[in-house]
This record gives structure tokens, sequence and C-alpha cells, in this order.
């Protein structure tokens, strides 16, 4: 059940409004908007985790990493949908393009892990017959990483990283787990409240 505590922080350069996934229903009770032009000026101390969406302005972000690194040194989480072309993502891992053609690719499920439970292949890939919103790169993931998606010519879709930092760090490349599927009705609109799940899980578990 959701609590009444925003624990989670959403660092967002664009501009706020009522349709922000931030804003949902699934949502709103627990994130917290943060503006990336004047995060220095709030304090991340009351967050667990910090979720860095897919359309985030990296080059005001990247000399200004080490905050996420300070973020990270006290043991929190990590959620990025981005598609790095800098190195402020803690171990450096940046977004490639895909060599396969869209109909081509197929992001394999994973409904043994606890963000996907449930999730069918079909509706990874497809949004209303469409194929490619869901992911059109992937990562190099650090070589100690939890892979949780790939795709099927076996490169790293989604990763999980406890090991680089204090913290954990749950990576998706280009993927929006909060608001994929969200507006739709098929499995893939329990995405974003399974992350949720996932994140006091992983918080619990690192005795937070």
């Amino acid at each position: 059940m959701l609590t009444e505590r925003k624990d989670i922080a959403y660092l967002d350069s664009h501009m706020d409004g009522p349709g922000r996934v931030y804003r949902h229903e699934f949502f709103r009770d627990r994130m917290e908007r943060i503006p990336l032009y004047a995060w220095e000026r709030y304090d991340l101390e009351p967050y667990e985790a910090l979720i860095i969406p897919n359309n985030i302005d990296e080059e005001w972000l990247y000399p200004r990493r080490e905050r996420i690194a300070e973020f990270m040194a006290s043991g929190r989480i990590l959620v990025s949908f981005a598609q790095p072309f800098l190195p402020w993502l803690p171990g450096g891992v940046l977004w490639r393009q895909s060599p396969l053609g869209i109909q081509e690719r197929t992001v394999l499920a994973h409904e043994e892990h606890p963000i996907f439970q449930g999730v069918t292949e079909y509706d990874l890939n497809y949004r209303r017959g469409v194929k490619g919103f869901f992911s059109r790169g992937y990562f190099e993931a650090p070589q100690q990483a939890e892979i949780v998606l790939r795709d099927n010519a076996g490169a790293v879709v989604v990763y999980i990283d406890r090991l680089t930092t204090n913290g954990t760090i749950l990576a998706g490349a280009g993927t929006d787990l909060l608001g994929y599927g969200l507006s739709d009705t098929t499995t893939a609109r329990r995405i974003g409240l399974q992350l949720v799940a996932w994140i006091d899980s992983e918080r619990k578990g690192r005795g937070r």
C-alpha cells in the first residue's frame, strides 16, 4: 500500500504540469518534483530514491554529477531512465543505439522479476499495435550487475548495480518505467507501481 510520505525525488528539467507522470494518482503521494536547474537549493536527505527521467538535460547535469555520487554514498537508490551520452551515471555507463531495426528487435520478457511480474513480452514491445516505444538502445552493463532485461540479441536493456556505489542503481536504456503503458489497459500498466514496490523492498533490504 502506498504511504503519504513523499520519499522519492523526481529530477525534472522540463516544465511542471498536471499531466506529468509524478502527478499521476499512482505516484503523487510518493514523488516530489525537484527542478533540475534549482536542485542545488534542495536538500536530498529526506528522499530514499532519486528518479532521473529519459529526457533529462545531461549537459547541465554532468558538471554536477558529484551530487549524485554524494546521494549514493549514503546507501540510497538511483533509478535512471536516461540515455546517457556523458558519463554522469555512476560506473560511467553510456547508452548505445541498437543495431537492430525496430521490427527485428524484441525486448525479452522477465516475468520472474518483481518489476516486470505479469508483464507479457507483447506488451513490453508494442503499444496500441506499434513497436519500439519501450527502448531503442542498450548498455554495456558493469560486470557485477544483475541483468533484468535483455533484447533478442543479448544486449542489456535494464540492469541493477549494487556494487559500484554504496547504494543501488537501476538503469534502463531509455525506458520510462513509470509512464510506459500507464494510459493503456495492458499488462505494461503495472510496471510503474511494481517499480515503486521494488524501491520499497530494496530500501528495506538495505536496512533504511
